[in-house]
């Protein structure tokens, strides 16, 4: 963009396909000129993203601005994920990384359409980073990231604790029934 001025958002398009990002409407505060903004796909984790998100990965990407430094005010993101990898559509969410933390935060993502291809999302920002398109994480240990593995762990320790209690009560009884 030559120039984004307050008041009206102006819309960025025609984004390759395989990016994941289908639009971003940009509303700045203050004037901003020569705007420039590239979407970026990575095939695994960026290099400079040194944790992993939770859930099942679909994508990530960079969405990097020049020239909006202390101007965006807000900037909404419509994210598209292949249905053909989609197992759920009402089970997606986009998170950002936040690189001061370095931690993923989930997004507030809203389905809003579909074509024959993909499921559109909007994803209200604030500010550019590394995205994320995945699965929810399921609440209450069903999904860590690691297929339940944890949560199977945890349930199999219970059980030995239940069983070992079991047998000491066992033991006790058939102690005190020799007395």
């Amino acid at each position: 963009f030559s120039q984004i001025t307050p008041g009206a958002a102006s819309v960025v398009k025609d984004f390759a396909s395989d990016v994941g990002v289908k639009e971003i409407q940009i509303t700045v505060s203050s004037p901003a000129q020569n705007v420039k903004v590239t979407v970026t796909k990575y095939d695994g984790k960026p290099a400079d993203v040194s944790v992993v998100p939770s859930g099942k990965i679909y994508q990530y990407l960079q969405i990097e601005a020049t020239n909006l430094v202390g101007k965006l005010d807000k900037a909404t993101v419509q994210f598209r994920a292949e249905k053909s990898k989609v197992s759920d559509k009402d089970n997606i969410v986009v998170s950002k990384f936040d690189d001061t933390v370095n931690k993923w935060n989930e997004q507030t993502t809203t389905y809003v359409s579909e074509d024959g291809t993909y499921y559109y999302y909007d994803v209200d920002v604030t500010s550019f980073s590394y995205f994320a398109i995945s699965e929810k994480s399921l609440v209450g240990g069903e999904e860590d990231g690691t297929g339940g593995a944890a949560a199977e762990g945890r349930n199999l320790t219970w059980l030995w604790i239940v069983i070992a209690v079991v047998v000491l009560a066992v033991i006790w009884f058939v102690v005190k029934k020799k007395q």
